[in-house]
């Protein structure tokens, strides 16, 4: 598990692909719960007063990130290839989201920081979708702009999910009419 959880960093940097991640089923469930563990207590430890499902929407993209990449590698027949590719994924966001906290824990500092934490935000989600774009492009055997594509669908999935399943998570209009 140490061995897999280190090449995390290989595959953020570009150092290495998923082909490189060893072929074990057994390491995805732990995979996951490790990253919602992180996702849950970076939500609590940054203490934003407001009530997120966070595990929710955790659960929501890991579970869409796994049906689309399983669709796209049966669609070719590479079904062979999802534990190292899906193994790769989980361990992208679990990376990222690990190296978001400092982001998140300002954010929770005040609104004096608001415009580095922005800022912040998009250069890790822009990191997190290129590394991820990475992953198809190496699964699929793709170009890089399909893999890039082809990260965003779950992204957008999940988005729309999260609109449908959780409304109260977007601020009303009487909210932004004050402003």
């Amino acid at each position: 598990m140490k061995a897999v959880l280190s090449m995390g960093w290989q595959l953020i940097c570009f150092r290495a692909g998923p082909s490189a991640l060893p072929y074990q089923p057994r390491l995805i469930l732990p995979l996951v719960i490790i990253n919602l563990v992180v996702s849950f207590l970076i939500q609590q430890l940054a203490d934003s007063g407001m009530d997120r499902p966070v595990l929710q929407l955790s659960v929501m993209a890991l579970a869409a990130e796994a049906a689309w990449l399983w669709l796209l590698l049966r669609r070719r027949d590479w079904s062979n290839r999802w534990v190292q590719s899906y193994t790769g994924l989980v361990l992208i966001d679990t990376m990222i989201t690990v190296l978001a906290a400092p982001v998140a824990l300002l954010l929770a500092a005040g609104q004096s920081l608001i415009g580095l934490v922005f800022v912040l935000q998009i250069v890790m989600t822009l990191w997190s979708l290129t590394a991820r774009a990475f992953v198809y492009q190496e699964s699929l055997e793709v170009p890089r702009w399909q893999g890039v594509l082809l990260a965003l669908a779950p992204l957008f999935a999940v988005m729309v999910l999260t609109l449908m399943l959780f409304p109260d998570l977007l601020p009303s209009p009487a909210a932004t009419q004050g402003k």
